[in-house]
């Protein structure tokens, strides 16, 4: 039985960043493809073919400022959970996941530092 009378807008703010936060993931994978290095194949050896065989550090950049973007999102997503639950056991998973998130931020800025 649903005892709400109107639609709450915080369920469709968090219902609205899980989308955004799917399409950046997708997004995510294709700037990996692209900056990851190609792979050599027989037909390439046999044509002499010039292929790239290092990562494309402006690919890298744009993958690590999307995964800080996607991580935010979602760290974002867990504290408006946490606070919008009502009941006692609405929390009891969400602040150990808020703890990953903030060793998460804090590990993606030290590689941000040593690039």
């Amino acid at each position: 039985m649903d005892r709400r009378k109107k639609v709450d807008a915080w369920a469709i703010v968090l219902i609205c960043l899980n989308i955004l936060a799917g399409i950046l993931l997708v997004l995510i994978l294709l700037v990996f493809h692209l900056a990851q290095p190609e792979f050599e194949t027989m037909f390439d050896r046999f044509y002499k073919l010039d292929i790239r065989t290092d990562w494309d550090i402006q690919y890298l950049h744009y993958l690590i400022d999307l995964i800080v973007l996607i991580a935010f999102i979602s760290f974002s997503g867990l504290l408006l959970d946490f606070f919008r639950g009502r009941r006692k056991n609405d929390h009891s998973s969400s602040l150990i996941l808020i703890i990953i998130g903030i060793i998460f931020f804090i590990m993606l800025g030290v590689i941000m530092i040593l690039l």
